[in-house]
């Protein structure tokens, strides 16, 4: 918006052809036409494109002009003065090229700025399909608040994209040139089907199903192949080995920082779970049992995983002991990776001020005793493997990540020819094909190696 003495305010770019008289306030000098003080446009103004122009150049008495195109009208009430876009209305941008705006909106036009929540614009969407408001809080239910986040955000685009409404069909052109948008700006295959999947809730259709949607997304993976990581991102050997001695060692004596993180890198590995199940993770019985030779640990009720199938809702983590009554120097030291012995010193040492039912919490600051984010936890696990890495003298690999623990446990089971079926139920994956998709590592790469070294050792004098 410019600021202007002698003429109307408008934007060039976006209303060429239309001007915006502001009622100025007593007292205001009549010669200026900049908008009062007390109006706070926070970033943008947003003008509709609904409002119609007559052929009569007179004002009518509510003040609202339906004069000639280029005579000044003032502000209706679809005139939004807003901080951040939804469907309904977009903000002028004097930079970019002209758009048209949405017509047909999908949320009231007001003078007043949507809920900036997700939830609340799928609710109107429902509300327009004409469904009750309890069949309503049902079906926002099916979904976790993160996914709606992310479809919300792919509903907002879309609809900027190519103004439409519910009620009538949208062309599959316009969908496969919105996703053809998304490639040109060089989005990956997985957000690309994040998306496709997200136009099929909006639309209430298998946008996925449709050939030509298929054919696009196959065209995308052999234009830009999907590398899923082969090779381990650590060394769960050189892992195992630093949690054996200090300063994770004696565990009677080590810092309640070094018990926590070897505690949840463990727990970790032998369950193969995701950060977030860890984080359902309580104490409370009958959340927590224990056994002759193991720990039994289950997730809150009220937790959704991923998923949210009774699969993978009811799956127990068991955490089995590993040489509990060791009888040599070596099993003593095996004995120490224990996770079940690890689990137990972490809740005997963190109970004196633990003020939370939750299996892991906070050990410093403010927070002390109560429950740590899914994030917290993921830190904890790249802290462990990190000072693993320094304790045996080694740099630490960049880009470590704990969901990493996932694909090298399961891998490393495997190796040790433990059945698909079990490595699929402890890791809660409905299907073996998931497995080899996109967790299986090449753990034998460095045995291949023993033939190419064999035939380069033959210049080696014998000794």
């Amino acid at each position: 918006m410019g600021q202007t003495g002698d003429r109307p305010i408008r934007n060039q770019s976006q209303q060429a052809r239309k001007k915006v008289r502001f009622s100025l306030q007593v007292g205001q000098p009549r010669y200026s036409r900049c908008p009062p003080n007390t109006l706070g446009i926070p970033t943008s103004l947003c003008l509709s494109s609904d409002g119609a122009t007559t052929n009569s150049s007179q004002e009518n008495k509510t003040g609202e002009g339906e004069g000639h195109l280029d005579s000044p009208v003032l502000a209706k009430k679809t005139v939004v003065f807003m901080a951040e876009s939804h469907v309904g209305n977009r903000p002028v941008d004097p930079a970019a090229a002209p758009e048209s705006s949405l017509a047909g909106t999908l949320l009231p036009s007001t003078g007043q700025s949507p809920a900036p929540s997700s939830l609340e614009f799928e609710r109107e969407l429902l509300r327009q399909k004409g469904f009750s408001r309890n069949l309503i809080n049902t079906l926002l239910q099916s979904r976790k608040e993160s996914t709606t986040k992310i479809y919300a955000k792919v509903w907002r685009k879309f609809l900027a994209f190519h103004p439409t409404k519910l009620a009538g069909e949208v062309p599959i052109t316009a969908i496969l040139e919105f996703l053809q948008r998304g490639r040109e700006l060089r989005l990956s295959v997985s957000t690309l089907k994040v998306h496709v999947s997200a136009l099929g809730a909006l639309f209430n259709y298998n946008v996925a199903a449709n050939r030509w949607v298929t054919r696009f997304i196959s065209a995308c993976q052999r234009a830009e192949p999907v590398h899923v990581p082969r090779l381990p991102a650590w060394n769960l050997t050189l892992v195992l080995d630093a949690f054996t001695q200090a300063p994770f060692e004696p565990i009677s004596s080590t810092s309640v920082k070094c018990l926590s993180l070897k505690t949840a890198m463990l727990v970790a590995l032998v369950s193969a779970r995701r950060v977030s199940d860890l984080h359902a993770l309580s104490v409370d019985p009958p959340f927590l049992s224990t056994t002759r030779d193991s720990l039994i640990l289950k997730t809150d009720p009220s937790y959704l995983p991923k998923r949210a199938t009774k699969f993978h809702r009811s799956q127990e983590i068991c955490l089995p002991s590993f040489y509990e009554n060791p009888s040599t120097q070596d099993e003593e030291k095996y004995h120490t990776l224990d996770v079940k012995r690890a689990v137990l010193a972490y809740l005997d040492r963190t109970s004196p001020w633990r003020q939370s039912r939750s299996l892991f919490v906070s050990f410093q600051g403010s927070r002390k005793g109560s429950a740590v984010t899914s994030g917290t936890i993921s830190r904890w696990i790249r802290d462990a493997i990190t000072m693993a890495y320094l304790t045996k003298g080694e740099d630490p690999p960049l880009g470590i990540k704990a969901h990493s623990t996932r694909a090298i446990s399961s891998s490393w089971a495997e190796r040790a020819n433990v059945p698909i079926e079990q490595i699929c139920k402890a890791a809660t994956w409905s299907s073996p094909s998931t497995f080899y998709s996109h967790y299986r590592l090449d753990l034998s790469s460095t045995e291949d190696l023993t033939f190419g070294r064999s035939v380069l050792n033959t210049v080696c004098p014998p000794k």
